[in-house]
């Protein structure tokens, strides 16, 4: 079985003005030092796995925001919430395509130079020129050697057997699709911008009807279910019935009682009041050694499995490299 051909990058070009990049002036002053090190961090991810861009959208979103926040792990880390306000204005100001950004792509016209520079010598490299952000001149320019720039050029766009009308319908088809994926993209990134804003305006009065304070990673976790339709009276009314239980965890008997409602469908008001009066189904002790939600270890094991997760992926990429490189013997 032939070995896989490889899509990243083992390093990429650094070059001295990348931090001087007038583009980064605006998030330097709104974000400080973190705007420099989380747009280096990014750079790191996007060579190392795809090579070109990153994927952003729905869970490949939080899983980047925690490989960022892993890179800055230690005495002056950050919040999840920051971290993707940071990428936010980083995309915002230029340093990234802002139209593939809407598509939930993270990529720049300076990194996909980099990387087809550092692959002209590659026999084979796979591409999506959907994302592809290099003209035919760009890349002449910086090689005619590469094996992107003949695939490109022998792209199926234009068929000299096709007839012309034919031709026509399909271009006006792709460029009818091509605004109706931007127009959605566009769409959903106001949404989720505004269930972000939205749960950070929400999370003082949360934290003053439980009596203590909500993280960042839990309110990203309130923005998700604001997005996915949860009304602010249903997340309020959860809150209420936590601050009169009184739990030693307040935050995590706040946590167990949305997931229900999530698990539920209860995510209007008027939902909330027709499973009033109805006593809850007895839930039996889980029986296969994990914790119950809403236990007081509940919080704890959470992360535990958190950087267990992180531990895994940081092994398999490991032995990747290692058989790569063995395979390169």
């Amino acid at each position: 079985m032939g070995r896989q051909p490889k899509q990243g990058l083992d390093y990429f070009p650094f070059d001295v003005g990348l931090l001087s990049d007038p583009k980064l002036r605006r998030p330097r002053q709104k974000y400080g030092y973190l705007a420099q090190v989380i747009y280096i961090a990014l750079l790191c991810i996007l060579y190392r796995d795809k090579g070109y861009y990153i994927p952003y959208g729905g869970e490949q979103r939080e899983d980047v925001i925690w490989q960022v926040g892993d890179m800055l792990n230690g005495r002056y880390s950050t919040s999840a919430e920051t971290i993707a306000n940071v990428i936010d204005e980083l995309a915002a100001c230029g340093l990234f395509s802002g139209d593939l950004f809407r598509r939930d792509i993270i990529t720049s016209t300076r990194a996909q130079k980099a990387y087809y520079t550092a692959t002209v010598d590659r026999k084979y490299v796979d591409v999506n020129f959907d994302i592809w952000l290099l003209s035919e001149t760009d890349m002449k320019k910086l090689s005619s050697k590469s094996v992107i720039l003949q695939s490109f050029i022998s792209r199926p766009i234009n068929t000299e057997n096709r007839p012309i009308n034919e031709d026509d319908r399909m271009k006006s088809a792709q460029s009818r699709e091509q605004k109706s994926r931007e127009k959605q993209s566009t769409e959903k990134y106001s949404i989720a911008e505004n269930s972000r804003e939205r749960a950070a305006a929400l999370a003082a009065d949360l934290e003053r009807l439980i009596g203590t304070e909500i993280d960042d990673n839990f309110r990203l976790d309130i923005a998700r279910l604001m997005q996915a339709g949860m009304q602010e009276a249903v997340i309020m009314e959860a809150a209420r019935q936590t601050g009169n239980k009184h739990p030693r965890k307040p935050a995590a008997y706040l946590r167990t009682i949305l997931q229900g409602y999530e698990r539920d469908g209860v995510l209007t008001a008027a939902d909330l009041e027709a499973t009033q009066g109805k006593a809850p189904p007895r839930r039996q002790p889980p029986d296969d050694g994990y914790l119950h939600p809403g236990s007081a270890a509940y919080d704890e094991e959470w992360v535990r499995r958190v950087r267990e997760h992180q531990k895994e992926r940081r092994a398999r990429r490991l032995a990747a490299e290692q058989y790569e490189q063995k395979e390169g013997d």
